[in-house]
Parts: structure tokens; C-alpha cells; sequence
């Protein structure tokens, strides 16, 4: 199984709930490594066919993917 690094955005309505989405969201699967309740925002991994179910989560407003950005090198021909 393909594991993804994201971002779980919580709702306003659920910001005073943020550990009972959380604890959704591992009973799903997702390994939550960073759960920061003043922002609404959790960080983890989880297998890539279990994000939609993440999706449905009560509580839950926005799930985002990780993604790699490359920048070249100030010296690089490409600027």
C-alpha cells in the first residue's frame, strides 16, 4: 500500500472537538504525528485508498496531499 504524507484541516464548528476527529481519524487508519489544536490542523500518513474515507470525516473541512517542490539552484541556467 502507497502511504501519503497530509495535512487535515478541522472545521470551525469542530475546533473545541479536534481529539474526537482525531481519534477518527486513526480508527480509519492515519497516523497522526502532529496534532495542533490552536491551528485546527493534524499531520500524519495514511494509505493512499483510505483518503476518501479521511474525507468524510465529521469535523473534518480540507485533506491535502504532501507535495514536492524542486527549486534549482540560485547559479542554475534556469531562473
Amino acid at each position: 500500500m502507497t502511504k501519503v504524507r497530509l495535512t487535515l484541516n478541522i472545521s470551525d464548528s469542530h475546533m473545541n472537538k479536534i481529539a474526537t476527529v482525531a481519534t477518527a481519524a486513526k480508527q480509519i487508519g492515519m497516523k497522526v504525528e502532529h496534532k495542533l489544536d490552536d491551528l485546527g490542523v493534524l499531520t500524519g500518513v495514511i494509505d493512499r485508498d483510505k483518503l476518501n474515507l479521511l474525507r468524510q470525516v465529521e469535523g473534518v473541512s480540507n485533506v491535502e496531499e504532501e507535495r514536492n517542490i524542486n527549486i534549482p539552484p540560485p547559479d542554475s541556467d534556469i531562473q
